[in-house]
């Protein structure tokens, strides 16, 4: 920043100053366990079965599949829906 300073011009800086963190070391902890809770309780609902499980990995959140009639929802769109979908 001195070197930045002493060599070039004001007006020839367009450099910007990087922004802070957006969370505090805190705020992302929390956030964190949230997540882990959240998904500790979907668990225990029975959210994550096999079929259910497939049915997120071809579909996005929230997209009802019978009517995407274009199938903007798929997430592998070129995957017909008896194709495999293989876990890497």
């Amino acid at each position: 920043d001195a070197f930045r300073n002493a060599v070039i011009p004001s007006w020839y800086d367009f450099s910007i100053s990087s922004p802070k963190s957006a969370w505090t070391r805190a705020e992302l902890h929390e956030q964190v366990t949230n997540i882990q809770h959240d998904l500790h309780e979907r668990a225990i609902r029975g959210e994550f079965s096999p079929d259910k499980m497939d049915e997120m990995r071809r579909h996005f959140e929230g997209v009802d599949p019978d009517s995407d009639e274009h199938g903007w929802g798929k997430i592998h769109p070129g995957l017909d829906e008896d194709d495999d979908i293989e876990d890497d």
